[in-house]
């Protein structure tokens, strides 16, 4: 019994700390394992997390207040080193607004994003700001069918 308390204290002491929850209405990925949002309200993210939003929307909420909405396909990853809390767009597309005490830094690609807290800021990454349909990336860009003269 000594061993198994030592064991579950060892283990809690080590334990990641979630930093921010994530919810969405439709599937998402997480770390690269998909994730069905049947029945579950929120999930975790700890530092270190990337996430691929599904179908629709997902929304980030950090500890300290911050709101994220990443777009629909949208991939963002949670970073810490040190005490420096930071949410890299790597493709796609997020509106965020950072709370009043927010030490959050946001970045699209390597590029920081400038915010105030209190105020929604938008970012994209990897050509998401054509992509306003929601759909997958990769598809080729929507046209006239061919032969079809532009009016």
């Amino acid at each position: 019994m000594r061993h198994v308390i030592l064991f579950l204290l060892a283990a809690s002491v080590f334990a990641a700390t979630p930093i921010a929850s994530i919810t969405s209405s439709a599937d998402f990925e997480l770390n690269g394992v998909g994730v069905t949002v049947a029945g579950v309200p929120s999930w975790p993210l700890m530092a270190g997390d990337t996430v691929v939003a599904g179908t629709s929307a997902a929304r980030i909420r950090f500890v300290d207040g911050t709101l994220v909405t990443l777009g629909p396909w949208s991939k963002v990853t949670v970073q810490e080193k040190k005490d420096d809390l930071s949410l890299r767009l790597m493709n796609g597309f997020i509106s965020f607004t950072l709370a009043p005490s927010s030490a959050l830094s946001v970045y699209s690609g390597n590029t920081q994003v400038q915010a105030q807290p209190g105020v929604t800021t938008t970012a994209s990454a990897g050509g998401a700001a054509t992509n306003l349909l929601g759909l997958p990336p990769g598809l080729p860009p929507l046209g006239l069918p061919p032969g079809l003269p532009p009016s």
